[in-house]
């Protein structure tokens, strides 16, 4: 029944989202649904959003109440102050214990900052090669304190090269991501995707990824320049969605 449940649930998302913009979006930087690329958004743009993350999806560690993963959100700050640098602050949703007063559960937030940075552009003959951090103050100070908890913490290098023939777009990505805690070593290693943009609506991108561990099918769109929206099936049966307003600082205006 839950397997149906999700199922139908990203049967009307990936319906209704056709695909978003180059998001990375649970964590606000530029990528596909769970990996990064070697793409940047935009010189100027910020993004405020939040994103509904299917158990399936949550580190196994840490996110456990009475001894079971559960579903949650995150929501986010993200900056591109340069057009090699890209910065984001998350906070992610954790239950804790239930009050024994009012019987409720009570939550509390897995804050942490991550930041991308391009060495170098895409060129007609090279990809776009970007590098970044999730959890970046976290790693820098507290590393070696094993009573640190670094549940989304992982150092990358991405590289990502776009094709195009006749109007359409074609994306193709290789990455090698390496988490700090072992927890998370299901996602470590080369990870990579494809993506397609058709010359009709650039704005909607369809996208396929492999994360190290499992598979996943997405689609996202840039609506009236400022929305965007997201969905991913994981492993065909785990479906995630999130959406978020984007504006650029600098007054500049993109198709995605």
């Amino acid at each position: 029944m839950k397997h149906l449940i999700n199922r139908l649930i990203a049967i009307v998302a990936l319906s209704l989202f056709p695909l978003v913009g180059q998001a990375q979006q649970y964590t606000g930087t530029s990528g596909l649904a769970h990996i990064p690329t070697g793409e940047m958004n935009h010189e100027g743009d910020a993004l405020i959003g939040a994103h509904f993350l299917n158990k399936a999806m949550m580190p196994d560690t840490g996110f456990l109440y009475l001894g079971e993963k559960y579903h949650t959100f995150d929501y986010y700050l993200a900056l591109t102050p340069f057009s090699w640098m890209e910065m984001s602050y998350v906070c992610t949703e954790r239950r804790r214990a239930i009050n024994e007063q009012t019987g409720q559960i009570q939550w509390s937030k897995d804050r942490y900052v991550s930041i991308k940075i391009q060495p170098l552009k895409e060129g007609k003959y090279y990809p776009a090669v970007a590098i970044g951090c999730n959890d970046v103050l976290t790693t820098v100070f507290f590393k070696d304190r094993p009573d640190v908890q670094l549940y989304y913490m992982n150092v990358y290098v991405a590289a990502t090269k776009t094709f195009t023939f006749s109007g359409n777009e074609l994306g193709m990505t290789v990455a090698y991501r390496r988490f700090l805690r072992g927890y998370n070593a299901k996602w470590n290693g080369i990870v990579g995707g494809i993506t397609f943009r058709p010359s009709f609506f650039p704005q909607w991108r369809l996208m396929a990824e492999y994360t190290g561990n499992e598979f996943l099918l997405g689609t996202d769109v840039l609506l009236w320049q400022h929305l965007r929206l997201q969905a991913s099936l994981k492993d065909f049966k785990y479906a995630n969605v999130g959406l978020c307003l984007q504006f650029n600082l600098l007054g500049k205006k993109y198709r995605y």
